[in-house]
């Protein structure tokens, strides 16, 4: 091939006349000449899923993403299934945070509306391989605002010195929560570690909110109670985050949400 004049000569390929232009000589030209022959219409791409916009989960339930996280980055979505009566949140970043800072919240939440007085229960069969700044729990919030009012009552891996035999390390019940729209939180985990199943329950009573666990869905040990004042009308729902890239997983079964006293 010695010059490119459309026809690849020594072969009974004709090519459509195509003119290179003169003085182009030799191996790339040929090339050159190929690459415009072979070139047609370019498909555009399918517009990118909007990954972190709200959606339903289940009749009456919505998941929706909530800030950013600043400094821990949200970078996953959480992911929410619900089958055969239950729930199942994957996460693996993500933060709600408890102390006095800047950062916003940056949380997954699959939620309804509740008006007035209620609660929200669920038992929790699995926590499973959650970094150990992260956790998964039962929610009363205001609103989506990323520094927003809420209390979460929720397991988290315990901050144990020595792990378990198994190189774990064991689940301990906390209380998440913020008062005041801003950066100031707090945090309150329970000494004593649990194990699955676990029962989450948050209560609003007026301006008191209270979170509670149990072993047994009978008995129930107080977490926290705290005066939050919010809007009558408030979201309840589930939530879970992890760090790093550490997917952790949580499943809740027998998620109930009951108005009034």
């Amino acid at each position: 091939m010695t010059k490119c004049s459309g026809r690849w000569t020594g072969t009974a390929v004709r090519w459509p006349r195509i003119t290179c232009g003169r003085g182009v000589r030799g191996v790339w030209s040929g090339l050159a000449c190929l690459a415009v022959v072979v070139t047609g219409p370019v498909r555009a791409a399918d517009p990118p899923a909007a990954a972190f916009a709200a959606r339903e989960v289940a009749p009456g339930w919505t998941l929706a993403q909530i800030g950013h996280g600043e400094q821990r980055r949200f970078t996953s979505p959480l992911q929410a299934a619900f089958e055969g009566g239950a729930f199942t949140l994957q996460a693996d970043s993500g933060a709600l945070f408890f102390k006095r800072s800047d950062d916003p919240d940056g949380i997954g939440f699959v939620h309804q509306s509740l008006e007035g007085d209620g609660s929200i229960t669920a038992k929790v069969t699995r926590f499973e391989n959650f970094h150990h700044w992260g956790g998964a729990g039962v929610m009363v919030r205001e609103d989506g605002t990323p520094l927003g009012r809420y209390m979460c009552a929720m397991l988290e891996t315990a901050h144990a010195k020595e792990p378990q035999a198994d190189g774990g390390h064991g689940m301990a019940a906390s209380i998440r929560m913020r008062r005041e729209v801003g950066p100031e939180g707090f945090r309150v985990q329970m000494p004593d570690q649990v194990k699955a199943p676990v029962w989450l329950k948050v209560e609003r009573h007026g301006q008191q909110v209270s979170g509670f666990y149990s072993p047994d869905g009978k008995e129930w040990k107080l977490l926290k109670e705290a005066d939050i004042p919010m809007e009558a009308k408030v979201q309840v729902g589930l939530t879970a985050w992890s760090r790093y890239g550490i997917k952790g997983t949580a499943t809740f079964e027998d998620v109930q949400v009951r108005s009034g006293r």
